[in-house]
């Protein structure tokens, strides 16, 4: 097991001019120098803050540099760190190292963490205990929310919203229950809007699907089908597939095995591995327990097709303690899914040179000649009687094909042509068809075949605030939960005065990790 110096590093690395709105940071790991994802960053002496984005990115106003302190940073598995306020820069993007913290096998005997329960007891024991670490009390959680999807690591479609989580708690269900204050939306348009992908999903036509399974709509919004995936909120209904009902199916449906502490805030948490295989989906996760009172830290799942090399989905969702009960920090749902892209090589029109007799195709694409030239891809109907065809010349540049009608008799002839004239007519024309099949153009695309493109899509809920029921911040509107949650309208100017709420708007490109 590797060594690691228990020591705080802070560097502060300029990366580029920012708005002066916002004081932005980046936390990397400072072993690997990858970004550390979903960290908690709260500012010290309070419980509101934010998660770092999976680019390690965050952002504070500026406004609240001057109220508090500093910054306290923490993640699984790193050593916690407090940054002062005044080593913040306003006109840089900060960098931020954090320390990975692990047990040495030595350590653990020290410290002496016996291992006494197998890894399915302990998920036993933290099931059954949900109801004594959660609160059953109504609560609110004022957060972050965003949705979005990525095509090649670049966010595309970002929304995003301040909004109220008003759950009567634990005991209560969640579906039915909660409800939902609106403090503010936004369609952000740093990033790019894409129709294609943004549309609803189509199993029909299959213009846009799931390619392993079906995600419903649960009334059309967006913030509830997030909410629903969290199987710890929701561990005694359906939450997910696989996990199903965590209290009765979770167990029996993985296998467990118990994998080196995780470290959390000064805590060493049990970190229990599973997996399982059903129906050609394999999936595997982590679930952090604390060693104390059982109560669930963390949930990390994620399922793909059975080679593994495509993923289905993946949820992430950590819990943090706040007097004395567990509430949520975190949510974060993705899918990948399939839509079908318009052809790319399409047929602009047909008409007919009745002055040379001829048919003229105009494509949208410069031909691939072989293809083009050839007579087997055209194919003429008229009154169901097949007209052969004999191809005179292909314009390979100028996109164009001409084809000769070669007809059998003249009076077949010159009803075809009586026909076509009379097509304002009587509408005789309906008995002529033009069929093209097989043409390539010059890159290799085929006439009319669309082809399909894999997207990722993201829920996310960003603990900002934990509220308790004479707590209430009597803003924004409620929620109609049976539209699209951006459907819903509320004035502009909502939050303009309060600061004390923001939205963590990512950096404007991700980083692809290798």
């Amino acid at each position: 097991m590797r060594k690691f110096q228990l020591i705080t590093l802070l560097f502060l690395v300029p990366l580029g001019v920012v708005s002066q709105e916002f004081v932005q940071g980046k936390l990397l790991d400072s072993v690997t120098e990858g970004p550390v994802v979903f960290a908690s960053i709260v500012l010290k002496g309070s419980y509101k803050g934010v998660i770092s984005n999976e680019d390690g990115s965050f952002r504070i106003p500026v406004e609240l540099k001057n109220e508090y302190e500093g910054l306290v940073i923490s993640s699984m598995g790193y050593e916690s760190l407090t940054v002062p306020m005044e080593n913040l820069q306003e006109d840089t993007v900060n960098t931020i190292y954090l320390v990975p913290k692990t047990i040495e096998l030595q350590e653990a005997t020290v410290i002496g963490y016996k291992k006494k329960f197998s890894a399915k007891k302990i998920v036993r024991k933290a099931i059954r205990a949900i109801p004594d670490n959660f609160s059953t009390n109504p609560f609110a959680m004022v957060g972050y929310y965003r949705d979005y999807q990525q095509d090649n690591s670049k966010y595309v479609n970002l929304n995003e919203a301040i909004v109220e989580i008003q759950d009567k708690g634990f005991d209560q269900r969640d579906l039915k229950t909660t409800d939902f204050r609106i403090y503010r939306l936004v369609k952000n348009q740093d990033f790019p809007r894409d129709s294609i992908s943004s549309g609803s999903y189509d199993y029909l036509k299959r213009n846009k699907v799931l390619e392993k399974g079906v995600l419903p709509a649960y009334n059309g919004n967006e913030l509830i089908i997030l909410r629903v995936h969290d199987a710890i909120r929701n561990y005694d209904q359906v939450s997910y597939s696989f996990i199903d009902e965590m209290k009765k199916d979770f167990i029996q449906n993985h296998d467990f095995t118990l994998s080196d502490d995780v470290y959390m805030d000064g805590k060493w948490l049990y970190a229990i591995n599973f997996k399982t295989k059903i129906n050609g989906v394999y999936t595997k996760g982590q679930m952090m327990v604390s060693k104390k009172d059982f109560a669930i830290y963390g949930l990390q799942y994620e399922a793909y097709q059975s080679d593994q090399s495509k993923r289905i989905f993946e949820i992430h969702s950590e819990y943090r303690p706040h007097q004395g009960k567990m509430y949520l920090s975190y949510l974060s749902f993705s899918n990948s899914f399939k839509v079908k892209l318009p052809p790319t090589f399409v047929i602009n029109k047909t008409y007919m040179d009745m002055e040379n007799r001829m048919i003229v195709i105009d494509f949208n694409k410069v031909l691939d000649f072989e293809s083009a030239k050839d007579p087997e891809n055209y194919e003429l109907l008229f009154r169901n009687r097949n007209i052969p065809l004999q191809v005179l010349k292909v314009y390979g540049a100028s996109k164009k094909v001409v084809l000769k009608p070669q007809f059998k008799s003249e009076r077949i002839e010159r009803m075809y042509y009586d026909a076509v004239k009379n097509n304002d007519k009587d509408g005789d024309s309906e008995a002529i068809v033009c069929k093209v099949k097989g043409i390539k153009d010059f890159q290799g695309n085929i006439l009319g075949v669309s082809e399909s493109k894999t997207y990722l899509q993201f829920r996310e809920f960003f603990t900002q605030k934990i509220l308790s029921l004479d707590e209430k911040e009597d803003m924004g509107i409620q929620m109609d939960k049976n539209k699209p949650l951006f459907e819903n309208m509320i004035p502009n100017d909502s939050l303009d005065s309060i600061e004390r709420y923001w939205m963590n708007t990512p950096l404007k490109e991700t980083q692809t990790l290798d």
